[in-house]
């Protein structure tokens, strides 16, 4: 699954941005999957002491399916908006 945002921004903004950064879709893009990988990290974590506190073995293999098994059993939810 891949997943775009667009985000609009005002002339002075942009003009701002300009001053403080060289390549803004570049910033946008790493502050993002960064932001993702800590997350990421924070959730593994979550699942794995979950699933050590059961007593229960953890049988998903791989980053995504942690993540979405964390969703699955409760461990963690969506933020609501």
């Amino acid at each position: 699954m891949h997943t775009s945002y667009t985000v609009g921004i005002t002339t002075s903004e942009y003009l701002a941005l300009n001053y403080v950064m060289s390549d803004q879709q570049e910033w946008i893009e790493n502050f993002i999957q960064n932001r993702a990988r800590i997350a990421i990290e924070d959730i593994i974590l979550k699942y794995t002491t979950y699933k050590i506190n059961k007593g229960e073995p953890i049988t998903a293999v791989g980053a995504t399916e942690v993540l979405q098994a964390a969703y699955d059993e409760g461990v963690i939810s969506i933020v609501p908006s």
